[in-house]
């Protein structure tokens, strides 16, 4: 499997998970317009990277029309992975002052602070596996939008 195989696999899982967030949307309270913080909290952070996960997963195709090197448009598509991925965390954490995350979510920071940094040392060209942490990094998104729509079907009641 090539990469523009995974990328546009990738794409696909993020366009159904933004799409599921209409599914998310009509479900329990919520269609009353009755959302709590943190279930704002999950429905943004969904939305967020999903969507992330999406337009990042064509950056190498578009760079690849500008930039001649390979190593070159991994380093970019990194860098534009990192800066994405890093406001998205700041977003997050400024709604945290608000709700409440959830340990998953709490977690996750954790691991999406070693990503980003990851992706900025790759940018950097200090790790040589370009492709590999892209990759891994557009899945995390996925990962997290796909967490963010199971606390929103099954709530978790404390937070933690």
């Amino acid at each position: 499997m090539d990469a523009q195989s995974v990328l546009t696999t990738i794409a696909e899982v993020s366009i159904a998970l933004a799409g599921f967030t209409g599914v998310v949307a009509v479900l329990g309270n919520r269609r009353k317009h009755n959302w709590s913080l943190e279930e704002r909290l999950q429905l943004r952070t969904l939305v967020e990277t999903s969507l992330t996960a999406l337009f990042a997963s064509f950056v190498p195709s578009i760079l690849y029309l500008v930039l001649t090197s390979e190593p070159a448009i991994w380093r970019s598509a990194n860098l534009f992975l990192g800066v994405l991925h890093l406001s998205n965390l700041v977003a997050f954490l400024r709604r945290t002052r608000d709700a409440r995350p959830t340990a998953s979510q709490k977690g996750l920071l954790v691991i999406g602070i070693a990503m980003i940094l990851a992706h900025f040392l790759t940018a950097a060209g200090l790790i040589p596996w370009f492709v590999l942490i892209f990759m891994v990094g557009l899945l995390q998104q996925v990962f997290i939008a796909a967490l963010n729509f199971v606390l929103l079907l099954f709530p978790v009641e404390d937070s933690g």
